[in-house]
């Protein structure tokens, strides 16, 4: 397999400068390479530190392909947002540069309905779909059986989600999905409460890995709204029997569709045994199993699809095993909507313990919690990953951590929820490496 290709000098532009995608800069400059960014949002923070950045719109692809060519730009790279994968794909084929997937690949990301569609083909089993798209559709249908999913087919972070109970809540959920969707397209799927897991593979050449499964566990104090994931553990309590009973036909199908490069997850569902798949992303994920990879397998994810954008190599080849050597934890801090992020505390007394992998924060210090945000994604602070060599060590350092980790207002009040109970773990995580 290939060697990391030598990207010194060479340019990079990112489309759509969001803040995860920082990591980019030190990827780049370690690298000799220079980094670009452009969306039409201006004074970002990513755009204060990149070498270069710029205000135009991605989804204007005419004009991003003339600024590469005009600024010389070798690749182009976009992570973290579904809308912005096929724009990146065009602007790659554009300039004669290289995507890891194609648009018609990056489907399975941005259409939830195509990637149920795939997985069905392939016999790669997913929650039963309910084929509805107005009320008309519910009153006609009488094999529905609740409670069910209504989401839109286009949208991410669980923007949009609602659980419906009975016909009347669907038709109400039918507008929220709707409203929340570009596309103004919906699903509907059975809705399946149990325990949740995140799967990533990595492509090489052809090669295509389980790299990653990993746990979510959910807060349960917000009621009246979609639960929002607060804890991730790796590796997953269903390991074995994800590689037993899915993980040759997940291949299969990745490999099908024309999969060869590059890097996705995938969201499931487990009940009785089984395992659904409910979700896509033809990306890294929001948690950044990236970094957890790099400490487990000293293999940077992120580095390596910037190697791809730019020269068509993913760089030296790695070998994956999802039955992880240590125990790692990604606490995922809940804000509460509306309120003013003033204080980030304890980040020194944090960093200084080797067993902190990252603290990644989607807030800066005088910023509000997004209003009206309960249930998704959009209202979380930060993210922080931890390591351990084993079980105890682990819950003692996620007590730790949340502990320490505290984020006020201008008054001294707490902006964030509390964090996941550790002894509701403790009797959770049964299992051993």
């Amino acid at each position: 397999m290939y060697q990391n290709p030598d990207i010194n000098g060479k340019k990079l532009l990112l489309l759509g400068g969001v803040q995860t995608a920082a990591g980019l800069i030190d990827i780049c400059h370690r690298n000799g390479a220079f980094l670009g960014v452009s969306d039409y949002n201006k004074g970002t923070y990513i755009k204060q530190i990149a070498d270069e950045s710029f205000d135009v719109d991605a989804f204007n692809t005419e004009a991003v392909i003339k600024l590469c060519k005009e600024k010389h730009y070798d690749g182009v790279i976009t992570q973290f947002v579904d809308r912005v994968l096929p724009l990146a794909a065009e602007v790659a084929e554009g300039i004669g540069a290289y995507s890891p997937f194609t648009k018609e690949q990056i489907r399975m990301s941005t259409d939830k309905a195509f990637f149920k569609k795939v997985c069905m083909e392939y016999g790669v089993p997913v929650p039963a779909v309910y084929e509805i798209s107005s009320e008309e559709d519910i009153d006609k249908d009488d094999s529905i059986q609740y409670p069910v999913l209504v989401k839109p087919v286009d949208s991410s972070s669980s923007r949009g989600l609602v659980v419906c109970r009975n016909a009347k809540e669907l038709k109400e959920g039918l507008k929220t999905a709707k409203c929340a969707s570009h596309s103004d397209r919906i699903l509907v799927e059975a809705y399946l409460p149990y325990d949740e897991i995140n799967v990533t593979y990595i492509a090489q050449d052809g090669d295509i890995q389980l790299a990653a499964i990993h746990d979510r566990y959910f807060n349960e104090s917000q009621k009246g709204f979609m639960k929002v994931p607060d804890m991730y553990i790796y590796p997953s309590r269903y390991t074995n029997m994800y590689y037993e009973t899915v993980n040759d036909k997940v291949i299969h199908m990745l490999k099908g569709i024309g999969i060869k490069n590059g890097s996705l997850f995938m969201q499931a569902v487990v009940h009785d045994g089984k395992i659904y798949f409910y979700e896509a992303g033809m990306r890294l994920n929001g948690c950044k199993t990236y970094e957890i990879l790099e400490c487990e397998n000293n293999y940077n994810t992120l580095e390596h699809l910037a190697y791809y954008c730019l020269t068509g190599n993913m760089g030296q080849y790695q070998k994956f095993d999802a039955h992880f050597k240590k125990w790692y934890a990604t606490w995922n801090v809940i804000g509460i909507p509306g309120m003013m992020c003033d204080k980030f505390l304890n980040l020194d007394a944090l960093n200084s313990y080797p067993w902190i992998i990252k603290i990644g924060k989607s807030y800066a210090p005088g910023s509000k919690v997004r209003e009206h945000t309960e249930g998704t994604l959009l209202q979380l602070v930060a993210r922080i990953h931890l390591m351990a060599d084993n079980k105890e060590q682990l819950f003692e350092r996620i007590a730790k951590m949340q502990e320490l980790f505290k984020v006020e207002d201008e008054s001294g009040n707490s902006v964030i929820l509390p964090g996941h109970d550790v002894e509701d773990l403790r009797k959770r995580i049964d299992y051993d490496l």
